[in-house]
């Protein structure tokens, strides 16, 4: 008989400590969740907004490169056992943010737009119009 696994929210500092390695015990702590997460002992749900937290904590305060960024993130958040709300639209965001969009912010935007509104973007942002499949608009049309 197969136990369900125990659902557990992560907060930014558990999946900070365990991308940054920089304090020995709560990585190891960290690095526990995640192998728990990764043979399904776990799961673990993440809100959107402890999802920016973590972006903007790595490239503000870490100074990390969008694509530092991605590539870390993106393996945790494609995991079966790491639930985020419309999880393919964050995946899209981190690509979109390790390609060329500075802002986090925007690059939900950006894959919102594409993934529910035609591309459609109300946006002041001119360099978004550049973005593929982003028809963006500063008024009403």
């Amino acid at each position: 008989m197969k136990l369900e696994p125990n659902v557990y929210s992560i907060d930014a500092n558990v999946i900070l400590r365990y991308l940054l390695g920089d304090d020995p015990i709560l990585f190891s702590k960290a690095h526990e969740i995640f192998k728990a997460v990764e043979v399904g002992r776990t799961v673990v749900t993440c809100d959107p907004v402890n999802l920016a937290e973590v972006v903007w904590v790595l490239s503000s305060f870490y100074k990390l490169k969008n694509e530092q960024i991605y590539e870390g993130l993106e393996p945790i958040i494609n995991s079966d056992g790491f639930l985020v709300t419309d999880k393919e639209r964050y995946i899209l965001a981190l690509k979109m943010f390790a390609n060329g969009i500075k802002s986090f912010g925007d690059a939900c935007a950006c894959a919102t737009a594409i993934q529910n509104c035609d591309g459609r973007l109300y946006s002041f942002d001119t360099k978004l119009s550049r973005i593929p499949g982003i028809v963006r608009s500063e008024h009403l049309t």
